[in-house]
């Protein structure tokens, strides 16, 4: 612990680094977790990205006379606006409370999704004995990849994606109940986790077959549209009051013709890059369903992500749809890691070798986004930051 602080004071991206070097050591988790919440207070936060509304919402509250009362009489009623953000609306209160900077609240946010973020690495990381091999480097930082530190930006939906994976893999992988708990509470961060959450409760109630599992995955690739006017419909017909401004929201033709013009204008990397992951799925997955002998806790796992990964192919074609694949690749990822540490048959470990371009390519981009989130002060340390205020952005420097 003393390393931690020690790092965390002089240069918390140095300790970064030390701590991925050093990551059997127990001071590597609280190192991590530290440098993300330092993250959260320097990183980019302008007009254009999803930290501005948190930031607006904060400067609102801090600025009003709101007792708890009223926030508490805001949430899950129809009075209040369909307010279903439970997490993010209690946090931004309580931080209102003395600031209203959102560097301060960033922290806040960076620090809680970090001790998830770090916990779920080495939740994976624990099921591998001994120096990691190249191809098992390559698993990790593609699964720390898929929901990185710098997602944070849009803290709602994927600090419930870590939250989501922390209990799922507690309760599939090490057949933890408590695991179903703590995956439910995700509910309180995105409403859109109901989702996820009735997934692996009817995963859990229902014994599907393996095969129907794998074959139901590959056809959900083939198919190539979604009513979207009925889906609004039946969502609006059996939906509580307090969620039909939300429903309102993702299906008026302004938020589908807005997403339409944004989906235009972004690099073509920041649309497909991620689909690298679903290449590799179908290959990799493939290969274990005809040639791996799994135990019983890798069985529960591929079976979810079998199961999740073909309702979130579905779901994908619905406008903000895709952000559920990312969830699900995240236990998909987490079981090719987890089959290739523990696993001797050499066709796997094979697999992921000739796989291996497909997942660097993955990783360069992901690191080339995160230079739109990453502000030079990140690389300084908690005294520079508390007296600078540079809002430039890696890539800026670099263009």
């Amino acid at each position: 612990m003393k390393n931690a602080i020690l790092y965390f004071i002089i240069s918390p991206f140095l300790g970064f680094i030390q701590a991925l070097r050093n990551y059997r050591q127990s001071w590597a988790k609280p190192t991590l977790i530290a440098f993300i919440a330092f993250f959260g207070f320097t990183m980019v936060k302008n007009d254009t990205v999803d930290s501005s509304r948190y930031i607006h919402k904060l400067e609102e509250m801090y600025a009003s006379n709101k007792n708890f009362d009223d926030i508490k009489a805001s949430l899950y009623s129809d009075e209040g606006g369909g307010q279903t953000d439970v997490y993010v609306t209690i946090v931004t209160y309580f931080v209102s409370w003395f600031t209203n900077s959102g560097n301060f609240l960033f922290l806040i946010y960076a620090l809680i999704f970090g001790y998830f973020y770090v916990n779920n690495a080495w939740m994976v990381l624990d099921q591998s004995k001994g120096k990691l091999r190249w191809e098992q480097i390559l698993l990790l930082i593609s699964f720390s990849s898929i929901v990185a530190f710098w997602d944070v930006n849009a803290v709602r939906m994927w600090t419930a994606a870590q939250v989501f994976f922390y209990g799922g893999f507690l309760y599939l992988y090490q057949e933890k109940k408590k695991g179903l708990i703590i995956a439910t509470s995700s509910l309180l961060i995105h409403f859109s986790f109901i989702l996820p959450v009735a997934l692996l409760l009817a995963y859990s109630l229902v014994r599907l077959n393996f095969r129907f599992l794998y074959f139901f995955y590959i056809a959900s690739f083939f198919i190539a549209e979604l009513n979207i006017g009925f889906i609004h419909s039946a969502l609006e017909a059996n939906m509580p009051g307090f969620l039909q401004p939300k429903i309102k929201t993702y299906f008026n033709d302004e938020y589908l013709e807005g997403y339409e013009e944004v989906v235009a204008t972004v690099n073509w990397y920041v649309l497909y890059y991620k689909k690298l992951i679903t290449y590799f799925n179908v290959v990799f997955i493939s290969i274990l369903f005809f040639k791996a002998d799994l135990s019983k806790p890798a069985r529960r796992l591929l079976g979810f992500s079998l199961l999740f990964l073909g309702v979130a192919n579905i779901i994908s074609l619905l406008p903000s749809g895709g952000r559920f694949l990312n969830v699900a690749f995240l236990f998909s990822l987490a079981f090719s890691f987890i089959v290739v540490s523990n696993n001797k048959v050499s066709i796997i470990a094979k697999s992921v070798k000739w796989l291996s371009p497909i997942l660097i390519l993955f990783i360069v981009i992901s690191i080339r986004m995160s230079f739109d989130y990453i502000s030079i002060i990140t690389l300084t340390n908690p005294i520079v930051a508390l007296f600078t205020d540079i809002n430039t952005s890696l890539i800026e420097l670099i263009k």
